[in-house]
């Protein structure tokens, strides 16, 4: 699995971002984000999806304009990336309280729309509820791709009863209310290192 592949242009890890990231975990106690695993995104990146949740319900990304979106693409079946990214995503929430839960909207794409039906994403995503399973046509899925600029290639396995895997980026892409990619963050993030950087990305009210 290429869980650090990266394709786009103008990619920058951002040392005065990451910086910013430090909060209170607990009292008298700060988690910081290491400078390298927060990228800045340039404007090439959107947020643009039309597709179907696992409850087989038409979404769109202008449904969350309401929420910061966290959006990881990935599969069903990845044997192990995918499985690790989204339990330290899982686990990220637990740290974060209930109010800050409910600005987020932890969201997973599929990048194997042909095997990922909602009823996969649903018992795939049956561990945590708060995370939203979205698939769809395979033309509807790559213009999510595309619009994130995700990486993803299928690759053989003709040893394999399931035939191919995905190599694709893991990344937590954080999209604001307004709908803009404001940075992606590495899934090599610890859950307090995330949910500190996920905290930091909330509006004050």
């Amino acid at each position: 699995m290429l869980g650090q592949r990266l394709r786009w242009p103008r990619l920058a890890a951002t040392a005065s971002l990451a910086a910013a990231i430090a909060v209170g975990a607990c009292e008298g106690e700060s988690v910081k984000v290491p400078a390298d695993s927060v990228i800045n995104l340039s404007g090439e990146f959107s947020s643009d999806f039309a597709l179907v949740d696992q409850h087989g319900r038409q979404v769109r990304n202008t449904d969350f304009r309401d929420r910061i979106m966290v959006v990881y693409f990935g599969f069903a079946t990845c044997p192990d990336v995918c499985p690790l990214a989204l339990s330290r995503l899982s686990a990220a929430l637990d740290e974060l309280s209930p109010s800050e839960r409910a600005s987020l909207a932890p969201i997973f794409i599929t990048v194997d729309p042909e095997r990922d039906t909602p009823e996969a994403l649903a018992r795939f995503l049956a561990f945590d509820d708060r995370i939203i399973g979205l698939t769809g046509p395979v033309e509807a899925v790559d213009a999510a791709r595309a619009s994130y600029r995700v990486y993803a290639r299928r690759q053989p396995m003709p040893d394999s009863a399931l035939k191919y895997t995905v190599d694709h980026s893991s990344f937590f892409y954080v999209v604001d209310k307004k709908g803009r990619v404001d940075f992606a963050l590495k899934d090599s993030l610890t859950p307090a290192e995330l949910a500190a950087a996920l905290r930091r990305s909330i509006p004050a009210r």
